[in-house]
């Protein structure tokens, strides 16, 4: 898996964990786990890999819903 940015995005759906290079990617698959009734819980995880300390944040739902709604266009 080639990282862009050294990024990548660990989408945490309570029992089922997904890993992706693109947030957009992920955000696409939380829509999916929301709508299936699981994704109460739902998380994302943006892991930064640039410096030998790497830094893991929550992606904000305000970032994740302003990502959504430019997706509906």
């Amino acid at each position: 898996m080639k990282l862009e940015q050294n990024k990548f995005y660990v989408l945490d759906g309570g029992l089922e964990k997904w890993i992706f290079t693109s947030r957009t990617e992920a955000i696409t698959q939380m829509k999916s786990v929301v709508k299936s009734g699981d994704g109460e819980n739902a998380k994302l995880l943006c892991i930064n890999a640039q410096d030998d300390e790497w830094e893991i944040t929550q992606v904000p739902w305000q970032e994740i819903a302003f990502e959504l709604i430019k997706e509906e266009g």
